[in-house]
């Protein structure tokens, strides 16, 4: 049995927080776990900044729709051994 274990955002798809904080035009929110590794401190943080620019999940979910695999992400995943096969 082979097992792929890998992370999502960054590697398959743009990181979340990123790619809001590039279409909202808010800086602030290009910070991540490797600037503030406190996940409830930089959450707090995140949600005081949506606050105060009136933003909510339906416009994180809005980015995230609009959001497309990094390049090569879809020819990575079409090379790897379907689940459906046959172990040996």
């Amino acid at each position: 049995m082979q097992i792929v274990c890998l992370d999502l955002e960054g590697v398959l798809v743009p990181e979340i927080w990123i790619e809001f904080s590039k279409r909202t035009g808010i800086p602030e929110l290009m910070r991540t776990t490797r600037d503030e590794p406190d996940y409830d401190k930089l959450m707090t943080y995140r949600l005081d900044i949506l606050r105060q620019h009136k933003l909510g999940l339906p416009d994180i979910q809005k980015v995230i729709g609009e959001m497309g695999p990094m390049p090569g992400a879809r020819a990575f995943l079409d090379k790897l051994p379907s689940t459906n096969s046959p172990t040996r």
